[in-house]
């Protein structure tokens, strides 16, 4: 009785599996393909939208798009068995493709020296091609998402935490691929991935100031002291004197930091005060501008400048 049982249980196996080993794997990596385009279907109704690699690794699901793009090939590929929309990198994403190819307004001045200070623009090896990735902590989102605006971008931004270190604040990120878009920013000597920190870029003198105060927003150098400001290469630290000196500032200096890096300090009280009038020259009303730092340098010359009854946004006025 016992044989027949196992004689019936054989005929049935025999039924249902393939006899050849590689059809089982096919079957089981098919299923593991089904799994995934469940989970990016999962996503899409997460999100409302197609969802980008970004932002389908940070729901955290059983699967990371890295397993994906290995199972199909690419992430569109993906995305295609799946019924989602796709994007072709750098093109089907609005922009104003355009915008740095000349800089020819504060505005303009002003976002690229926040990048100067504090962005990179990468090579994915894998898919060939250049992003711009702008990152900062959630206090400092204006220059991610005041920058997304000021270039109508319609990139996706994303706001992540990192689990190992869940004190610090979260990140906000944006990702910009456009090939037009990357090769005016780096036109300008913005250094991209194969190259080297460069000099910074010629501008107008009137583009300068909005220049300068974009990149000391965006890097928060301003201490008790006054500005501290690390750079990269000697010929970054003369740029960066010459403009003080050019905004009145008579005793800027250059030094080294511990690690040999050139260092371009202002701390004179009333060389703060020229290059802040030249920067900000409406004060908290200048813009663009991140208003908590223009902030932190007047709370300073309310406190140190010796002569406040002469200046008149110092007066309250």
């Amino acid at each position: 009785m016992a044989d027949e049982f196992i004689d019936d249980i054989d005929a049935h196996l025999n039924d249902i599996l393939p006899e050849d080993p590689e059809q089982i794997r096919e079957t089981v990596a098919q299923e593991e393909k089904a799994e995934m385009i469940q989970l990016l279907q999962h996503a899409a109704d997460t999100l409302g939208k197609s969802p980008t690699v970004t932002e389908f690794d940070a729901l955290n699901l059983d699967v990371s798009s890295d397993a994906i793009r290995y199972a199909f090939g690419t992430w569109n590929d993906a995305k295609d068995e799946a019924g989602l929309e796709t994007f072709q990198r750098g093109t089907s994403t609005p922009i104003r493709e355009n915008y740095f190819k000349t800089i020819d307004t504060t505005e303009k001045a002003y976002w690229l020296g926040s990048l100067f200070a504090h962005s990179t623009v990468s090579h994915n090896n894998q898919a060939d091609y250049f992003a711009l990735q702008v990152v900062r902590v959630v206090s400092k989102e204006h220059f991610v998402r005041g920058f997304a605006d000021a270039i109508d971008s319609e990139y996706s931004i994303n706001t992540y935490s990192n689990p190992d270190r869940p004190q610090d604040q979260q990140q906000v990120q944006l990702q910009i691929s456009n090939p037009t878009f990357i090769d005016h920013l780096t036109a300008t000597g913005y250094p991209d991935a194969s190259s080297d920190p460069s000099d910074f870029p010629e501008l107008d003198d009137e583009y300068r100031p909005a220049f300068i105060r974009g990149y000391l927003e965006s890097a928060g150098y301003f201490q008790t002291q006054g500005w501290r400001i690390t750079v990269d290469t000697p010929d970054r630290a003369d740029w960066l004197r010459d403009a003080f000196e050019s905004f009145g500032a008579k005793r800027p200096t250059i030094s080294e930091t511990t690690d040999k890096k050139p260092k371009v300090n202002v701390s004179n009280v009333f060389d703060i005060k020229s290059v802040f009038e030249t920067c900000w020259p409406d004060q908290l009303d200048t813009t663009p501008s991140w208003n908590p730092y223009p902030a932190k340098i007047l709370d300073y010359l309310e406190t140190e400048y010796p002569y406040p009854e002469n200046v008149a946004y110092l007066r309250g006025e």
